[in-house]
């Protein structure tokens, strides 16, 4: 797509206080681009070789073991 003709004569109209945020603005719209992409194109985690090993994982896991309880 080609740059609207009416866009350098209205950067020009901008103080450069104004330019400078419309640069930041700029880029800032360019990373989320960009982050879209990536997300779009990144690849699917696959189940490892062991995924069909582990039938049951208890309910308390995650929680803080009791040896520990002094360090907490």
């Amino acid at each position: 797509m080609a740059m609207p003709a009416w866009i350098p004569e209205a950067w020009n109209r901008l103080s450069a206080d104004n330019q400078r945020q419309v640069g930041s603005f700029m880029r800032f719209l360019l990373t989320q681009q960009d982050e879209a992409e990536a997300r779009v194109t990144a690849p699917k985690r696959k189940l490892g070789p062991l995924s069909d090993r582990f039938e049951y994982i208890a309910p308390d896991f995650d929680a803080p073991l009791e040896e520990f309880e002094e360090y907490m």
